[in-house]
């Protein structure tokens, strides 16, 4: 038989919403919204049947911009997050980019036990992060002082930090999130992007980070096996090793280069011919 469902919105601001999935479960499973760059208020509301059938109950914390949950509902969601845990045995989060940091600006509110955070970043504030470009615009309006990891991390917290080494931001963002979160292991996935989820996403293996998120006691061993086996045939990930090579290895550079040529040359070839160039 299965369980009945009950969504309850715990927080209804102008900034925030949280929601409630719930379906009799004791341990609780929190995910985080994404920068979109078509944002337009809050997304739509899709909660994880993976997540259900794996016996957890869902958290889905919302924004209406793309602010990293960095606003005036941020002290009320804080609340929200707190008396919430009370109610189960454990609690473990997911979230990529945005979502990522608002896992560990959350964590401690949440009393989290594990998080999956994928290419996440530390701040967006230009004094801490100012090797950050990519988000000026959003960094104009981010209070420095409300999203100040140093202030309220928990360096007990265990997880992983899942990000593509060949990308400089996402990794100077995740060797300064590792020293706030000691325990919290990195795992390289090159060649991913961000998110560094493309390869998997590309042969459909994507589900094993929410299954590193339920079960991390498994560890990324899986996970970065299904990634390691499709990269060498994705030209994403030999761009990415052409780029982050170019400046002290320009040899391997030059051959990285070539394969990404020759794995596009044979993708053209397949459109050219009718085939399937996947």
């Amino acid at each position: 038989m299965t369980a009945a469902v009950n969504i309850t919105r715990l927080l209804d601001g102008a900034h925030l919403r949280a929601d409630l999935v719930q379906r009799g479960a004791d341990r609780l499973m929190v995910t985080f919204d994404y920068r979109r760059l078509d944002r337009d208020g809050f997304g739509p509301f899709v909660p994880s049947e993976q997540f259900a059938e794996a016996g957890f109950d869902q958290l889905m914390i919302a924004t209406r911009d793309n602010d990293w949950f960095i606003n005036p509902d941020t002290p009320a969601l804080e609340s929200v997050c707190r008396d919430l845990r009370r109610q189960y045995s454990t609690a473990q989060a997911l979230g990529y980019s945005m979502g990522g940091f608002g896992a560990f600006r959350f964590s401690r509110a949440l009393g989290l036990s594990h998080v999956v955070a994928v290419s996440p970043q530390v701040s967006i504030a230009p004094q801490l992060v100012p090797f950050e470009t990519r988000y000026t615009r959003e960094a104009r309006r981010f209070d420095p002082a409300l999203g100040d990891l140093t202030a309220i991390f928990d360096a007990g917290l265990r997880g992983h930090i899942l990000f593509d080494p060949f990308n400089l931001s996402d990794l100077t963002h995740a060797q300064m999130l590792q020293v706030l979160y000691p325990r919290v292991a990195l795992v390289r996935l090159p060649g991913g992007g961000h998110p560094c989820t493309r390869i998997l996403r590309d042969v459909r293996r994507a589900g094993l980070i929410q299954a590193l998120a339920m079960t991390p006691s498994r560890g990324p061993t899986a996970l970065q096996s299904a990634h390691r086996a499709a990269r060498a045939n994705h030209p994403a990930y030999w761009r990415g090793l052409q780029h982050a090579a170019a400046a002290r290895h320009p040899v391997w550079s030059s051959i990285a280069r070539q394969s990404a040529a020759n794995m596009a040359d044979v993708a053209q070839d397949g459109v050219d011919e009718g085939g399937d160039s996947a």
